[in-house]
């Protein structure tokens, strides 16, 4: 009960205004449904009256009117993407295309990577809290926050969804050495127990470099190992690098834990070329071109340390066969 003016209103509940709609519906769909000619169910079956049928045109050569289809969907967009209720055409919302380098494209840095730079604990706390005071680095954390969200996992997991677990088949050729960039460097912990970079593991050799960020990537990089090793296993100055790369902290906890078994599964002789990296490494994904870390990532990396070809994904028969002759040219032009 309300008060307007000194008036007393009452309201109609909603559920009653359904049912008014409802009863209007109903009324206008029975009135359109009385075709002529046909008998009028309300009166008794003794006084039934029978309406005149309309007369049927002359037909003149035109066609009747056809009702409306519905909307088709547009062209090259799935059906499943599509909904109708009646002629009515909703589409779905698609999922937003895949960020990927153009194949054959250079990746990395312009410049050699330096040495990772050992900060001691208590500089790293002092350098934080002087971040926490900055306005700068506040708007930098803020628009890393707002890409983080753009980019979640759930998003790389829809992605994987969607498009498959392959960008593209990588190149027949290598990048040429002039064009060609750096690998950026990257600070890790090999199963032997060493403290390394990843830079200083490549140089001077011929290498097959895997990144993989998730268990579901091991079988992608696997698929390039095995190859690789089959044909180069017992060569001087070729080796495998097998980064593995922990994100988030609290997966990182676990990694750590399971870093026993993980022994037991490398062969013995990769344990110093297998590589465990705890944080994150943003600059390293934007350079190396790695839209999806839930997908394997394989990398051809020459003497200098220069990126000279890429894959990603499981290998497929033609990148296995190219990448075994590719190496053979840089091991060729490495003498």
């Amino acid at each position: 009960m309300h008060s307007l003016l000194g008036l007393s209103l009452r309201l109609p509940r909603a559920g009653a205004v359904r049912h008014q709609l409802y009863l209007i519906n109903r009324s206008l769909s029975t009135k359109g449904s009385a075709q002529p000619g046909t008998t009028n169910p309300a009166t008794k079956a003794g006084d039934s009256i029978q309406t005149p049928a309309t007369e049927t045109p002359p037909t003149t050569g035109e066609k009747p009117p056809q009702p409306t289809p519905p909307l088709a969907p547009h062209a090259g967009e799935p059906e499943e993407k599509i909904e109708y209720i009646g002629n009515t055409r909703f589409p779905r919302p698609r999922p937003k295309p895949r960020r990927t380098i153009t194949p054959g494209d250079a990746v990395g840095l312009d410049a050699p990577a330096g040495k990772v730079e050992h900060t001691p604990l208590k500089a790293q706390l002092e350098q934080k809290w002087r971040d926490v005071l900055s306005p700068e680095k506040n708007l930098e954390s803020r628009a890393k926050i707002i890409r983080e969200i753009g980019e979640s996992h759930f998003q790389n997991i829809l992605d994987l969804r969607n498009n498959g677990d392959k960008l593209f088949e990588a190149p027949a050729h290598l990048i040429p050495a002039v064009k060609a960039k750096f690998l950026p460097n990257l600070e890790g912990k090999t199963l032997a127990g060493a403290n390394v970079d990843v830079v200083d593991l490549c140089r001077g050799k011929t290498t097959l470099l895997t990144v993989e960020f998730v268990k579901f990537a091991e079988k992608h990089t696997k698929s390039f190992i095995d190859v690789f090793e089959k044909a180069y296993l017992d060569t001087p100055n070729v080796q495998v690098v097998q980064v593995n790369i922990e994100e988030n902290w609290a997966k990182a906890a676990v990694l750590r834990m399971c870093l026993p078994y993980v022994r037991r599964a490398i062969p013995k002789h990769r344990h110093s070329t297998y590589v465990v990296h705890y944080g994150g490494v943003e600059s390293l994904r934007a350079s190396l071109g790695i839209a999806n870390p839930l997908i394997g990532y394989s990398f051809l990396v020459d003497s200098k340390t220069r990126v000279r070809w890429y894959a990603n994904g499981e290998a497929v028969k033609s990148e296995a066969i190219n990448m075994v002759s590719l190496t053979q040219e840089l091991i060729r032009k490495a003498k």
